[in-house]
């Protein structure tokens, strides 16, 4: 089990920047072809475990959980702390080491279903394919991405904006400050992000689904690359809703205390 820190409570204090007409055009993947390992986003713990163990019956499924720590108000210890909850599947080789994929889920007191999908580490130690031939699988699968260059490759999910992208040259943006642990924060702090050339939407929570496939920017084979499959409007909800959760915990907690209080002995 981690241990995680107490949400911010700060929430959206001013209207962030709209995509202009030009920049809000919709994606064109449907949801349905968007999963890695068999593994798709809203699935539950049961559905994931099931879709990895087919993918590969030889890898190892770690389950994590998490909490949150809080206190009673300020100046009084953070000693509370919510009922343990499932944060995320790590999967690793049969033989250990390095994670495969890692699977997160939805924080309470939403439902705990998959929100996001990493895969840090698939590598072609073996026979590696060349840049065509992985190419060609990617677009075998995932059909025609939104966004294309020599190393990467991005989908957006069809009939969503496209949420976040840099200004020079419309292109969606899918860096460390879209991950799961950061989408709040970066959609929070959009007017810092602003000022990097980079755009957010007005309204996180009507984001979709973002696939992204990154590999070397060498000409040869491809020995190694990395992808992730997130649902932005998703992690969003859900982050929110938990921080306004643990907010009335504390402000429940703070109201027994302060009734607990006893006046001073002078």
């Amino acid at each position: 089990m981690q241990r995680r820190a107490a949400l911010c409570s700060a929430f959206i204090g001013a209207a962030l920047t709209t995509l202009t007409p030009a920049f809000a055009q919709t994606a064109s993947t449907p949801a349905a072809k968007m999963d890695m390992a068999g593994v798709r986003i809203g699935m539950t713990e049961a559905e994931a475990r099931a879709a990895l163990t087919a993918f590969d019956p030889s890898m190892r499924i770690i389950r994590t959980t998490s909490r949150y720590n809080y206190a009673a108000g300020e100046g009084r210890p953070e000693n509370l702390s919510t009922p343990e909850f499932l944060d995320r599947l790590e999967v690793q080789p049969a033989g250990g080491g390095f994670e495969l994929f890692i699977v997160y889920f939805a924080t309470p007191p939403s439902e705990p279903r998959v929100i996001a999908i990493e895969r840090p580490n698939l590598a072609h130690t073996q026979n590696p394919p060349t840049q065509q031939q992985f190419r060609a699988g990617l677009l075998a699968k995932y059909g025609q991405p939104s966004f294309a260059e020599p190393h990467q490759l991005v989908w957006e999910e069809a009939g969503k904006p496209r949420c976040a992208f840099t200004r020079r040259g419309n292109r969606p943006y899918v860096g460390h400050e879209l991950s799961r642990n950061r989408i709040v924060p970066t959609f929070q702090n959009e007017r810092r992000y602003q000022s990097l050339g980079l755009t957010l939407a007005s309204d996180p929570a009507a984001c979709g689904q973002v696939l992204t496939y990154t590999y070397g920017i060498w000409s040869g084979p491809v020995r190694a690359a990395k992808a992730s499959l997130i649902d932005l409007g998703a992690v969003w909800s859900a982050e929110i809703r938990s921080s306004q959760w643990v907010n009335g915990l504390k402000a429940e907690a703070k109201r027994k205390a302060d009734a607990q209080a006893q006046a001073p002995k002078l």
